[in-house]
């Protein structure tokens, strides 16, 4: 098994690997190519440019994940339905980007994209149990939530042909997604304590930390008006992700690590206009859908009644992740010509 996981990791990056190779050869083969409409009479334009771009970027929707299924427990195995348990946890904060784009040989461009979150209320958590009844939600409970997150991105990207107002870049590259969540005064509806169907925890209840690391590929079509505006419409999507993920209930003494692996779909919508002076304005709308499946271990750092007093290894479930993410953001930035 560990052989076969080793031999499927290898073949992926040897993949990644062919396709950056494969964008390189594509720019040198192209790198002679005279612009389209360009006369070979008049001086040759600049060989590259350099662009600083930063902005504020407003994020949208949720992450989320789901827990159940076949389970591996101290006291054997059970065939639980799935699920039996959801975090959804808010994502609705602003955040501030930086942006670098160096483009050689009007061909080759290189990106590198940072955020950070400058609000750290990001909305309310939804935790849902449908245990040990499917279907019937048994317990329900809400909590305020802070965010600690950051975002890169990195990718490489080459222009194929230029036809009149109209190009098509090809790229590929690798996002990262770190978010830290904390929760605390949850408020709990349940229907299997009727002695206590309400409870209120004013304290730190909850964190939450997941981490995407997302390979990408691209095609983005391009349409310039004026020698202007641009236009770019990004059909990028990941044919293959990793989710880490840590869960601790504090109020249980339980902590849940994840590791699952899955697609995301990820277009977006820019556009960017540039002035006679070399500055720029921009407006872009991201939109990501990522779903993993994976399995989550759980276990007891104190010796709480819950685990009988025994602290250590409880349980390996399956584990669902999905988040939907939309962005948008406006920016400003200036172009350096070399």
């Amino acid at each position: 098994m560990r052989l076969k996981r080793s031999c499927q990791k290898s073949l992926r990056i040897s993949s990644f690997i062919l396709i950056f190779a494969g964008l390189f050869m594509t720019a040198a083969s192209y790198g002679d190519e005279p612009t389209v409409g360009q006369d070979a009479g008049l001086p040759s334009k600049k060989n590259g440019r350099f662009e600083l771009e930063n902005g504020f970027e407003r994020y949208f929707f949720y992450t989320k994940y789901r827990i159940g299924g076949k389970t591996y427990s101290r006291d054997g195995v059970f065939l639980y339905h799935f699920p039996i348990s959801e975090l959804k946890f808010p994502l609705e904060a602003f955040f501030f980007y930086a942006n670098l784009n160096l483009t050689v040989v009007e061909r080759l461009t290189i990106h590198f994209n940072v955020r950070k979150n400058i609000q750290n209320k990001a909305g309310v958590m939804k935790d849902s149990d449908w245990f040990p009844f499917p279907g019937l939600k048994t317990v329900y409970s809400e909590s305020d939530v802070r965010l600690n997150a950051v975002i890169t991105d990195a990718d490489l990207s080459v222009r194929l042909f230029t036809v009149s107002f109209f190009s098509m870049r090809l790229g590929a590259g690798f996002m990262h997604q770190y978010l830290y969540f904390w929760c605390s005064n949850t408020e709990q509806v349940s229907l299997l304590n009727p002695a206590r169907p309400y409870i209120k925890l004013p304290c730190k209840t909850i964190t939450y930390e997941v981490q995407y690391y997302i390979s990408t590929l691209q095609i983005t079509p391009v349409f310039t008006v004026l020698d202007r505006l641009e236009i770019m419409l990004a059909i990028r999507f990941s044919p293959y992700l990793k989710a880490r993920d840590i869960d601790d209930h504090i109020i249980r003494a339980k902590k849940s690590t994840g590791d699952s692996a899955g697609t995301a779909f990820m277009p977006f919508l820019r556009l960017r206009y540039l002035f006679s002076n070399r500055i720029f304005i921009t407006a872009k709308l991201e939109y990501l859908y990522l779903q993993t499946k994976g399995d989550q271990t759980q276990s007891y750092y104190l010796p709480v009644y819950e685990a009988d007093y025994i602290p250590g290894w409880s349980a390996r479930t399956k584990i669902k992740l999905k988040s939907e993410q939309l962005s948008v953001s406006l920016g400003a930035g200036y172009s350096f010509e070399f």
